[in-house]
């Protein structure tokens, strides 16, 4: 397998404040990651797991304290970042007094193109984010949605290999977020490899091949998409457990005892359906939940107990 990326130990840390109060947060505790040539990576953890900071130490633009990095199998550090990789960051900054067409001209200069392919460049750029009919608005009238868009757009402009995306999803309406996952998925398929952090757990769940889960400057734990059913069970809390999911067993086929829960498959049926039978099967319930196989499941078990909520068994 080709690398994109490789990333060893990574650690970072930031210190603020004068020497005699100085204080320090670890971004990176000894981050290891591989990214594939052409894959679609997601990036998944609460506020603070350090996703921004290592995005940004893929990206060159920050050195981490420690710990090795290389891109392409060329080491990141000493000798710069190679050409090829695009940064957009979750807010993007322009001079404002721009019109969109104008910025884009401005940042496509930076890849030293002739003036007749710049010029291509930047309305190619512009169709593929949805955004021709916007080129000649300025940057001050623009949305926040539309800013993340003009983000992406000036990334494809110099048809990176690899693209950092820091939350670039945020802030789009529906209709927006669709054709920006439509336009990921074209960049994928063309070979690039994008590395996504997002919330938008819809997106990660649709888009990537792998979600890296990071918490405390780790990589926490690796989700295969593929791999989630999307199917919905109860879980209860009951009294005297073995007995509960033998009895329910008998309606309820596929009910497992697992320590002091029971799970029940629930398919289409209303979880009221099982509740209903535990009454009249005489088991005590204390608390239930309905659960569903998905990426917003899977990543609260991995970073906090599952709530539950009580409801009382008449």
């Amino acid at each position: 397998m080709t690398l994109a990326l490789r990333a060893r130990s990574l650690m970072k840390r930031y210190r603020a404040g004068f020497a005699s109060a100085q204080s320090s947060i670890d971004a990176l505790r000894g981050l290891d990651l591989d990214v594939a040539d052409g894959e679609l990576l997601g990036l998944l953890g609460p506020n603070g797991a350090g996703k921004s900071t290592f995005l940004l130490c893929a990206a060159g633009l920050l050195v981490p304290d420690s710990g090795t990095l290389e891109w392409f199998g060329r080491p990141a550090w000493p000798g710069g970042r190679p050409a090829g990789i695009a940064y957009v960051p979750e807010r993007s900054f322009y001079h404002r007094f721009l019109t969109v067409r104008e910025a884009l001209e401005f940042y496509a200069t930076l890849h030293e193109l002739p003036g007749r392919e710049r010029a291509a460049r930047v309305r190619a750029a512009l169709e593929r984010v949805g955004m021709i009919e916007h080129a000649e608005k300025r940057i001050s009238q623009l949305s926040r949605g539309m800013l993340q868009r003009l983000g992406i757009a000036q990334a494809v402009i110099g048809r990176p290999r690899i693209i950092l995306l820091d939350e670039t999803l945020s802030g789009l309406d529906p209709l927006a977020a669709r054709d920006a996952r439509a336009l990921l998925r074209a960049l994928r398929d063309e070979g690039t490899t994008i590395i996504l952090s997002s919330h938008d757990l819809l997106s990660l769940e649709h888009l990537a091949s792998r979600i890296v889960v990071m918490r405390n400057g780790q990589a926490h734990a690796t989700l295969d998409p593929a791999s989630f059913t999307g199917a919905r069970s109860l879980v209860l809390g009951v009294e005297a457990a073995p007995l509960a999911a033998r009895l329910l067993g008998t309606r309820w086929p596929g009910t497992r005892l697992d320590g002091e829960e029971l799970h029940v498959p629930l398919g289409d049926a209303p979880a009221e359906h099982v509740l209903g039978d535990c009454r009249d099967l005489g088991v005590v319930v204390r608390a239930s939940r309905v659960r569903r196989d998905d990426l917003e499941q899977r990543f609260f078990d991995l970073i906090q107990p599952p709530a539950r909520v009580a409801e009382p068994n008449p």
